[in-house]
């Protein structure tokens, strides 16, 4: 038997052995690292393929997550034959099988699919694993004695980090940029994860409530998705229950810990696709900071259904972008676009658009005889194999995506008639053009985003004018849709409310990402300042990273950060302290459910850990909602301890009025008053409190 046959089955005996008999640390890490990567490795030796350790890793970690998502989609429909298909025995069952399934094929048939090269000096390239480590240390310093300190270092090292790279770059090895890569990104992402003893963000509660839901029920009801578009993503419901049952883990750190290790892959396949375009590391490199320094990207695990898609439609670029045979992109190409599709229904959407335009658009260049010699990838029979995937899914399988993109367009269409109000427009794209600065801090965002965005309309101008600037008419095609998308954005009204312009930059910049150096590039030759061009990007990544993680309004006095700041407009709305939990829990085996429960706009993310079946909830209550004998109103520790109600989501930054701190969408609770002078008291814990109205 060949050694890799062997050690692989001696390591998947270990991790089961580790799983059944429940070995602290051993469970806890060596499944994931495992089941994440071997089922992939397996696959590409399977099919021959021949890549680089990079690619090949991405690949691999992509294919195993596609793999563990399909095999409990495939176990979940044998309900109820097996009446708990997503619990411990079924699904370790499945996964044994299909790994020894492929072991044999690989025995048979396979061959070694890494091509594994001299890494050069590894010290430089392993010394920045310390910023993950650093952040976890720094994030349970944060969350038990409130210190920010070591945060705040990782955050003012990452900066000179970088600039340490460049001065000593040809001192470094090939495995330098992208373990860096991994390391920051890894970083930011569980600096953002960790705080608080619950999740952090939005859309990760509800994607929180039906993972839990499948987790108790054994098995993921499809049919909840004819009202919830979120349960038609196993991004967010089979996959972490796969890891749940496999880790033994508490339910929460699968999204805030383990969730961070699949995003910090989401950078490589765009260095890798910077790296080819724009034909240097370095500037690889670079771009792909861009890409990090994103405020959806640093915030992605507040929406993971997003995090896993995003995975998926980079690797699919990136497949592109690689040296390998046709047959192999075409097959990893569509496996990765079925990926994307089962994750995330809007990342599928915006993927769809540019799999069906890019082969009209280059025929329309052909016309015009713009010179390419490469062969194309794209055609009409792929956008119709990839609109037959989303409508069998979306629209057959599962319903709520179909139905919320239909509304998504008819608002949309509806919304052109206010064309000009800004109010049909989110505050990060009236930002863009100027509209509601408040402080230094949002204006200095404001510049260094407007000069990002301008840097790469140069260099979008530059592929399309300048020959030396262009990769083949397909990909002028594809930066010419994604400029587009954009320029939409900003321009229709209603459609930046609908979808946030920074996730949809944030997929577009897998694409994109290499513009920006091409902007700079374009422009430093043109007025003959060659030597501005390393440092202006340097300068310009290291001015984002600090408005991005917040830097900017902290030195400013402004507290603005979750992670590291102790309170702040952020850190009220996020942060779920164990009191609130507790409060709901009590509320959850005390109350009439035929009631309704009142509070302020962010009661959900509370509510929703202390019941198994969401309740009947008002989010309007300090809007002026009538209110009926036995409701119950809760009060959260920000209600009890601030004073202050949230009546909308913060859409702006805090700003300084008359000298002290104004958060938006927030009121002080002794303007309501009147709303609960008359209800009593039934449960108070210290950090929560329960009313009922009389």
């Amino acid at each position: 038997m060949r050694k890799d046959i062997l050690y692989m089955l001696l390591l998947l005996l270990i991790t089961d052995l580790s799983i059944i008999a429940d070995i602290p640390v051993l469970r806890q890490s060596l499944p994931f690292i495992f089941f994440t990567i071997i089922p992939g490795y397996l696959l590409l030796g399977i099919l021959k393929f021949k890549v680089e350790l990079i690619d090949g890793s991405v690949i691999a970690a992509a294919l195993s997550i596609f793999l563990m998502m399909m095999t409990g989609l495939i176990i979940n429909s044998f309900y109820p034959l097996i009446m708990r298909p997503l619990s411990l025995l079924p699904i370790l069952s499945a996964i044994n099988l299909l790994i020894i399934a492929l072991m044999v094929i690989y025995h048979l048939r396979g061959e070694e699919p890494l091509n594994l090269k001299a890494s050069g000096n590894l010290s430089t390239a392993l010394s920045s694993l310390l910023f993950p480590v650093l952040t976890v240390i720094g994030s349970y310093l944060m969350n038990k004695y409130s210190v920010n300190t070591v945060l705040l270092l990782v955050l003012l090292f990452i900066p000179v980090y970088i600039i340490l790279l460049e001065v000593f770059k040809k001192k470094i090895g090939p495995a330098t940029y992208p373990v860096a890569i991994f390391s920051i990104s890894l970083s930011l992402l569980i600096m953002n994860g960790l705080p608080s003893n619950y999740l952090i963000g939005r859309d990760i509660h509800w994607e929180f409530y039906l993972f839990r839901k499948a987790l108790m029920a054994h098995h993921w009801d499809m049919h909840v998705g004819s009202y919830n578009a979120y349960n038609a993503c196993l991004s967010v419901t089979v996959l972490p229950v796969i890891y749940k049952v496999l880790l033994n883990v508490p339910e929460v750190y699968i999204f805030k810990f383990y969730y961070g290790f699949i995003g910090a892959l989401m950078p490589l396949p765009v260095y890798l696709i910077s790296e080819r375009i724009l034909k240097r590391s370095d500037y690889g490199f670079y771009a792909t900071l861009l890409f990090i320094f994103q405020f959806s990207f640093i915030y992605i695990l507040g929406w993971c259904r997003q995090l896993v898609a995003l995975l998926f439609f980079a690797a699919a670029v990136m497949v592109l972008t690689g040296d390998m045979r046709r047959s192999h992109k075409k097959l990893l190409f569509v496996v990765f676009m079925v990926g994307t599709v089962l994750s995330h229904y809007t990342t599928a959407y915006v993927f769809f658009f540019l799999v069906a335009l890019i082969p009209i658009l280059v025929r329309v260049m052909k016309r015009l005889k713009v010179p390419d010699d490469s062969r194309g990838f794209f055609a009409a029979s792929l956008a119709v194999l990839f609109f037959v995937v989303v409508f069998a899914w979306y629209a057959q399988a599962t319903g709520a995506p179909f139905k919320s993109a239909v509304s998504f367009f008819t608002k949309t269409l509806r919304s052109m008639s206010e064309f000009f109000s800004a109010d049909m427009r989110n505050n990060s794209e009236l930002a863009v053009v100027g509209i509601g600065i408040s402080n230094f801090p949002n204006l200095l965002s404001t510049l260094v985003h407007d000069t990002v965005f301008a840097l790469i309309g140069a260099g979008a101008l530059a592929v399309i004018f300048k020959e030396e600037y262009r990769q083949g008419r397909e990909y002028l095609a594809a930066v010419i849709l994604c400029m587009g998308i954009l320029v939409a954005f900003i321009a229709l009204p209603f459609v930046s409310k609908g979808y946030g312009g920074p996730r949809l930059f944030t997929q577009l910049l897998v694409i994109l990402a290499p513009l920006f150096i091409t902007g700079i590039d374009a422009l430093t030759g043109f007025i003959g300042r060659v030597r501005w061009r390393i440092p202006s990007i340097i300068v310009l990544l290291i001015l984002l990273f600090s408005c991005t993680t917040y830097l900017n309004y902290h030195f400013a006095g402004i507290p603005y950060s979750y992670a590291y700041d102790d309170g702040g407009e952020r850190r009220y709305e996020t942060f779920i302290y164990d009191n609130e939990v507790t409060g709901a829990l009590w509320l959850s085996n005390h109350y009439n459910e035929t009631s309704v429960i009142h509070g302020d706009k962010m009661i959900y993310s509370r509510i929703i850990y202390g019941f198994s079946t969401y309740p009947r909830v008002d989010r309007e209550f300090f809007n002026g909602t009538d209110t009926e004998t036995g409701g119950y109103v809760y009060l959260t520790h920000f209600n009890l301890y601030q004073r202050l109600v949230f009546l909308d989501y913060p859409l702006a930054p805090p700003r300084v009025v008359n000298g002290a701190l104004k958060l938006d969408n927030v009121e002080s609770i002794n303007n309501y008053k009147d709303l609960i002078v008359n209800m009593s008291t039934i449960y108070d814990n210290g950090g929560s409190r329960v009313l009922i109205v009389a």
